[in-house]
């Protein structure tokens, strides 16, 4: 057994949780895209969850098979589907938050923000790219929902979840900033096996928001429906 077999362990634990959580969101996803409008973004909290499961797949495959250039396609190919889960949840908060005429004119700027970060991955192999990409899409996640969850508390019960996942996401790209390694017994555990640990924990709390924030857009929809209905 690799020495560090907890460490890409730990990674095929949190693709597992991000498959299982996938499916779990998929029937709500479903339900929501027939009353939904735009129909498509019914289906964005799938994709934040099936990015990241492809992301922890590809991670801990590369940290399995002991890749260390981190020019190999597999770390970019992890990278950029990070950096991917990451766009569609900048792209959720952006639609929860402001009107979608207002919306629709702005997520053009996240998607060549996106490719701009993509460019960067495929010229680079520093991992510092995604870990910044990744906390600032997390920061801008956060200042939105604490905003919403302080102005309406009653109307937004995805806030507080999403907000503690995303707290999560962040102490998680901290840590992995910091390159170490510990000696326990015969492993070596290195800064990917709190990240990944945070993460689950993270996922768990996105689930809950998840969840909740086809609820709180079906109740935001009918309220505008019946604003113009008078």
């Amino acid at each position: 057994m690799s020495e560090l077999a907890p460490t890409y362990s730990s990674g095929y634990v949190l693709a597992l949780v991000a498959g299982i959580l996938l499916f779990l969101i998929i029937p709500a996803a479903s339900a929501a895209a027939r009353w939904m409008k735009p129909a498509w973004r019914a289906w964005t909290w799938p994709l934040v969850f099936g990015g990241l499961a492809l992301t922890s797949l590809c991670g801990a495959t590369a940290a399995a098979l002991d890749i260390q250039d981190n020019s190999a396609w597999l770390w970019k190919l992890t990278k950029l589907l990070a950096g991917l889960s990451f766009t569609f949840l900048t792209l959720n908060t952006l639609y929860r938050a402001i009107p979608d005429t207002v919306a629709r004119r702005f997520s053009p700027l996240v998607w060549v923000v996106y490719l701009l970060f993509a460019v960067g991955v495929i010229l680079s192999n520093s991992f510092l790219s995604v870990f910044i990409y990744d906390a600032v899409c997390s920061v801008l996640v956060f200042i939105v929902y604490s905003t919403l969850y302080a102005q309406k508390r009653d109307r937004a019960a995805d806030a507080l979840p999403i907000m503690i996942g995303t707290g999560l996401i962040l102490l998680g790209d901290l840590v992995a900033s910091f390159e170490f390694s510990w000696e326990v017994g015969p492993f070596t555990i290195n800064q990917l096996f709190p990240f990944n640990l945070l993460s689950i924990a993270a996922l768990i709390f996105f689930f809950r928001g998840a969840s909740a924030s086809y609820s709180v857009k079906y109740d935001m929809q009918r309220s505008e429906e019946r604003a113009l209905s008078r």
